[in-house]
């Protein structure tokens, strides 16, 4: 381009343009944030070992073609040599640098990954996307991926870079393989069509694989600032925000033979050219400028974002309830039948993730041999000094049989602590009453869980419940009136709380907000 001259005329003026290589002037009077670039040479020359033409070639061009007659080339051990400089090739490499990157490659063609300088790294991978040193495609991949997972903490801005070039790769040489994770890796991709096509592959054909931060991409609920996610729900979130996406969608598909995208998405996209290996040293020639690519915005489709969104909110509301978080997330709109399949469902799920495990049973053989020793001793204590022994059978059996007198009264107090509950559940006007202290619960409009709940509550728990109820603040009295400590006895109250109603009733030194009214007829008698 250099040379070309254009004349404009206007009013017998003429104005000339002169269009420059600045690419060229980039490469001069460029600089990099602590980087110390090479000087420029006027006229490029071929490292030792090649024969160019190189005048009649674009640099991108000579690249291509010292790649090619230098693919097989092995290097001997060398001496690590600093090596920076904007858009790398060999023509910025003198022969001590040229001798360690061919040994730095070779060593990386072993699977070694000494270290080196950015400069080497983008050489090598220029050479990738240019088909050499691999012959099947997915050789290629294979080498980027074992390249950038070798170099990327040590060079995290390799990120952006190579994220991209992989997906390029990818897409040209139509590898059967997910992008997203090769996307979420790389700030720049997370924001680009790359993302869209991901996200509209994966919900339409494989949503089961869709993590919390894509299915964030379609929300209008910040799900990561709700105070359920900070304050210890993020784990069930993130494990279950997934599934009952893929459960509705594999319910519509069902019941409307229509996947989320479908039902809400009526556009027909968009074709884009995507530039390919943009800011690479890339020879266009090889696979073309541009990609033309099938763009679905469904980040900016109200309906589905809409929808997604009550998705999102319904299964935190119960992943609060199965949790016994106080508060819940108003305005959620689905519909009964979708809301109800969601809610059995997490129920399940949930309900099956609590089971415990069965206990864990270790013996310990030192501990063993010093019982049957213990045992032993026991054994020789029980023998009488004129050598006639008591049978230990006789003795267990006399232990473990208690006598007529013991079994009847046993039986006695069986049967008046189990006759308690009979008397209560049999009254109509069910109360809860202590006459020695006067304290009086009419529980008659309770359900059955708050009924079971009450029936367990000792003297001092109904003492303290209607202290806290009245705000006359003397817990401290109650406890010391029953030789007990404050903070103990509201343990043990929540304690049968979360037994029976399924939640805490006492919240610090007062009564949940939730549930002030069920203790409206919690009073003193007289």
């Amino acid at each position: 381009m250099n040379g070309d001259v254009y004349s404009m005329n206007s009013d017998d003026k003429s104005l000339e343009f002169a269009e420059i290589d600045i690419s060229e002037a980039q490469e001069q009077s460029g600089s990099l944030q602590g980087m110390t670039i090479p000087e420029r040479k006027d006229i490029p020359r071929p490292a030792q070992g090649g024969s160019l033409s190189g005048q009649q070639l674009t640099r991108e061009q000579r690249f291509v073609k010292q790649a090619r007659e230098w693919a097989q080339r092995e290097g001997e051990p060398s001496l690590y040599m600093p090596f920076m400089s904007y858009w790398p090739t060999y023509d910025q490499m003198d022969k001590e640098q040229l001798s360690w990157y061919f040994f730095w490659r070779s060593e990386v063609r072993q699977g070694r990954y000494p270290f080196t300088d950015l400069s080497y790294i983008f050489v090598y991978l220029y050479e990738l996307i240019h088909g050499v040193g691999w012959e099947e495609p997915k050789q290629g991949y294979t080498l980027l991926m074992d390249l950038w997972d070798a170099y990327q903490s040590m060079y995290p801005k390799l990120n952006n870079y190579i994220a991209e070039w992989v997906c390029d790769f990818v897409l040209l040489h139509k590898l059967n393989l997910p992008l997203m994770d090769i996307v979420m890796r790389s700030s720049t991709a997370r924001s680009g069509e790359l993302f869209d096509l991901e996200l509209q592959r994966l919900l339409a054909n494989d949503p089961g694989k869709l993590r919390v931060e894509h299915i964030l991409a379609f929300s209008d609920y910040d799900l990561q600032r709700s105070k359920f996610y900070v304050r210890g729900g993020r784990a069930l979130l993130e494990e279950y925000v997934p599934k009952v996406v893929a459960l509705v969608d594999s319910y519509l598909r069902k019941t409307t033979d229509k996947n989320l995208v479908d039902t809400f998405y009526k556009g027909k996209g968009k074709t884009i050219e995507r530039y390919l290996f943009r800011s690479a040293v890339y020879d266009a020639e090889l696979y073309g400028r541009t990609l033309p690519l099938r763009i679905f915005q469904l980040r900016r489709c109200p309906p589905l974002r809409y929808y997604i969104t009550q998705l999102i909110r319904c299964t935190e509301n119960k992943l609060r309830e199965l949790q016994h978080y106080r508060g819940r997330l108003r305005g959620i709109s689905l519909m009964p039948e979708t809301q109800m399949l969601i809610e059995r469902f997490l129920e399940k799920e949930y309900t099956a993730g609590q089971k415990p495990a069965g206990p864990v049973i270790s013996i310990d053989p030192e501990r063993l041999a010093t019982l049957q020793k213990d045992s032993e001793e026991v054994r020789s204590m029980l023998t009488v000094e004129d050598g006639q022994a008591v049978e230990v059978e006789e003795i267990e059996q006399a232990w473990m049989e208690p006598s007529t007198d013991c079994v009847q009264e046993m039986e006695l107090e069986t049967e008046e602590v189990s006759a308690q509950p009979e008397q209560v559940n049999e009254q109509d006007d069910l109360s809860y009453t202590d006459s020695s202290q006067k304290i009086v619960w009419d529980t008659s409009s309770l359900d059955e869980d708050w009924l079971l709940f009450a029936v367990q509550l000792e003297l001092a728990h109904l003492e303290v419940l209607y202290t806290l109820k009245e705000s006359s603040g003397h817990i401290n009295e109650v406890a010391d009136k029953y030789g007990m400590m404050p903070a103990l006895l509201l343990d043990e109250i929540n304690e049968l709380a979360m037994e029976t109603i399924g939640d805490l009733v006492v919240d610090g030194e007062s009564i949940a907000e939730d549930y002030i009214d069920y203790f409206a007829r919690l009073r003193r008698n007289g």
